[in-house]
Formats: structure tokens, C-alpha cells, sequence
């Protein structure tokens, strides 16, 4: 099992950084998503799917993920429910005592039995790809 964790401070309103993070439209600024598009009508809930193209490592898959928790200004998670391998992503939202928020992403992968190897080998790769988009992120939602 892989898991990293890493928190920002992002200097804009709690409301703001969550809708920012739950738009699905915005997911590309700040993800190596390519495309991303709704599989289940409605609004973003608990429950919603998205079909996208993402890259990894310089090679391009394709997913299904399924919101599995929407607590508005709160929580949001995501799990992969088909794709190369198991992964989840959580991300909590605090106020800050300046008006800000502080967001935490929690991410974590289970590269299979046959893949175990590799852990080792991606993790490092994975947390500076996870700051670089949180850096990403944190920029987006700033300059909007």
C-alpha cells in the first residue's frame, strides 16, 4: 500500500477552494487529467461517476472514478473503480484564523501483488508529483 499525505495553506475562503476542488471542469489545471466527463447525471454527490484519461509516468489510462464522500466545505473523496490499479483520494478543507484554507490531500494505491515491487520504486515519484500539483492547485485557485 502506498499512501501519501500532504497539506497547503491556500490564501482564498473555504467555500471557494471546495467548489474550486469538486469542478470537475477545473480538475485539468491542476491534474495530468486529459479528459474528464460525467458518466451519471445530477449534481456532484456521493455516488456521482466520471470516465477520464489520465497520465502517469508518461503513459495514458483510463479510469472510472466514484465520489464516495461530499461534505460540502468539509470532504471530498474519490475512489477508482476501474482502472489499472486500486486508488483512493481524500481531501479535507480547514479555515484558517486569516480567512484561508487549509486543504489536505490523503492518496492512496495498492499496486497489486504483482506490482508490489514497484512501490518502492513510485512513491518518490508519486509525492513530488503530488506536491507539484497541490503547488498547481494552490496557484489555480489564487489567481482566479
Amino acid at each position: 500500500m502506498i499512501r501519501l499525505e500532504r497539506s497547503i495553506t491556500i490564501a482564498r475562503p473555504i467555500e471557494d477552494v471546495f467548489a474550486y476542488v469538486t469542478d470537475m471542469c477545473k480538475v485539468k489545471t491542476w491534474l495530468p487529467v486529459k479528459d474528464i466527463r460525467a458518466l451519471s447525471p445530477g449534481h456532484m454527490c456521493v455516488g456521482a461517476t466520471y470516465a477520464q484519461i489520465a497520465v502517469f509516468m508518461g503513459r495514458e489510462f483510463e479510469s472510472t472514478i466514484e465520489v464516495t464522500q461530499y461534505q460540502p466545505t468539509s470532504l471530498f473523496a474519490f475512489k477508482m473503480i476501474k482502472g489499472p490499479f486500486p486508488l483512493s483520494n481524500t481531501m479535507t478543507f480547514a479555515p484558517t484564523s486569516s480567512g484561508g484554507t487549509i486543504l489536505t490531500i490523503i492518496g492512496e494505491a495498492e499496486p497489486g501483488s504483482a506490482l508490489s515491487f514497484i512501490g518502492p520504486l513510485v512513491t518518490p515519484i508519486v509525492k513530488k508529483q503530488l506536491a507539484s500539483q497541490s503547488n498547481q492547485l494552490k496557484t489555480a485557485i489564487e489567481t482566479q
